[in-house]
C-alpha cells in the first residue's frame, strides 16, 4: 500500500510542477499585456494632444526627433502588417478599442491565474494528505504487536557480527 501512496504522491507532485509551470507562463502573458497597455495609453495620449492642435516632436531613438507636422491624418497599423492612412479622431478611437481589447484579455488572464493558484491550494493539500497516510501507516507498522515467544524462536535469523544486515534480513 505504501507504493500506491508513493506513486500518487509522485503523480501529484509532477502535477503541482504543471500548475507552477503553467502560472509563471500566465503571469508572463499578463506582464507583455500590460507593456502593451502602458505604450497604448502613450499613443492615445499623443494621438488625443495632436488632434486638439498642440505641436510637439516625436522620438526616433539615438536621440533624433522629429517635429510633429500639422497633418490631419495618421498611418496606423490595422493588423497582419496591414498599414493604413486615418484620421487622428479614428486613430484615437482604434487605440482605445484596442486598450478595451487588452483589458479585458488581461482580466481573462487574470481569472485563469486565481483559477491556477486554486488548483495548486488544491493539489498541496492532497499532497499533505498523502503524507500524512504515509507517516500514520509507517507508524501502524511499528505499533503491530510483537509475535508471541513461540514464533520468535521458529522466525529469528542471525545475524553476522555487528549491525550489518545479511540476506536473510
Amino acid at each position: 500500500m505504501l507504493t500506491v501512496d508513493s506513486n500518487e504522491l509522485n503523480r501529484t507532485s509532477r502535477l503541482l510542477d504543471i500548475n507552477r509551470q503553467r502560472l509563471e507562463e500566465i503571469k508572463s502573458q499578463i506582464g507583455r499585456i500590460e507593456n502593451l497597455q502602458l505604450e497604448h495609453d502613450d499613443t492615445r495620449t499623443a494621438l488625443n494632444s495632436i488632434s486638439k492642435g498642440q505641436t510637439g516632436h516625436i522620438p526616433l531613438g539615438a536621440g533624433v526627433m522629429v517635429k510633429i507636422p500639422k497633418s490631419n491624418t495618421v498611418i496606423i497599423d490595422f493588423g497582419s502588417g496591414i498599414f493604413g492612412e486615418v484620421s487622428i479622431d479614428v486613430a484615437e478611437s482604434m487605440v482605445s478599442d484596442r486598450l478595451t481589447d487588452l483589458g479585458e484579455l488581461k482580466n481573462q488572464f487574470q481569472k485563469d491565474s486565481d483559477t491556477v493558484n486554486n488548483r495548486i491550494s488544491s493539489i498541496l493539500q492532497d499532497i499533505e494528505k498523502i503524507s500524512s497516510r504515509q507517516v500514520e501507516e509507517g507508524h501502524t507498522l511499528q505499533e503491530t504487536p510483537e509475535p508471541s515467544s513461540k514464533t520468535t524462536s521458529k522466525t529469528k535469523r542471525r545475524r553476522k557480527r555487528g549491525s550489518e544486515l545479511t540476506l536473510d534480513d
